[in-house]
């Protein structure tokens, strides 16, 4: 399963590569446009996995909600007069509550291409695709990490005075749980995803 997810990942780098090769040549004569913004995200992490150790056979599974702030950083470059294409990312840092004490620090750094669809400094929606690496320390769950594919969607718009973008994504998680947080077990399953539910002030525009 490793080997598969390896060479999955190594296939959708190789995709993402390849079109952005083949987006220079017009991208270079295009405007180009940059546009950043914070905001607070929330990241669920999902994970359902399936082992045997020294106490027989486990089916752990478990769902948590970890809020933080998160930034946005896209430079675009305009195709036409409603089409933007930009390469985005959004930095996340947020804390996952263990009962006591501080928490547990998680941070994630997606980077994608993504297909903006209106008015860049006003309103309008975007769709993307690219990578993405999440961190999470969560106990039972090896490095708690999740790597691989994220599709992201959201919509941007005026509130009052202000632009405001509302974004929701998804990472499919390909990385195997560390065998080095827990030599013993010998995994069946290893499921692992990320969902991103954010919302973010935009700087300039309207």
């Amino acid at each position: 399963m490793l080997i598969q997810n390896v060479e999955a990942m190594k296939a959708i780098k190789s995709i993402l590569v390849l079109l952005l090769l083949s987006l220079l040549p017009s991208i270079n004569s295009l405007a180009q446009s940059f546009k950043h913004g914070v905001g607070f995200q929330a990241n669920i992490f999902s994970f359902k996995e399936a082992y045997t150790d020294n106490t027989g056979l486990n089916y752990p599974v478990l769902t948590t909600v970890t809020p933080g702030f998160v930034y946005k950083a896209s430079l675009g470059f305009n195709i036409n007069r409603d089409l933007t294409l930009s390469l985005a990312t959004y930095p996340f840092i947020g804390l996952y509550p263990k009962g006591e004490g501080s928490g547990y620090l998680s941070a994630e750094i997606p980077l994608l291409a993504e297909f903006f669809y209106g008015d860049l400094d006003y309103f309008g929606g975007f769709i993307g695709v690219g990578g993405s690496f999440a961190y999470t320390k969560i106990p039972g769950f090896g490095d708690g990490n999740v790597i691989g594919p994220q599709i992201v969607a959201g919509l941007q718009f005026p509130l009052q005075d202000h632009v405001v973008e509302a974004k929701l994504a998804y990472t499919y998680g390909l990385n195997e749980p560390s065998i080095n947080a827990f030599p013993n077990r010998i995994y069946t399953k290893a499921d692992r995803s990320l969902f991103s539910l954010g919302l973010i002030y935009m700087f300039g525009g309207y």
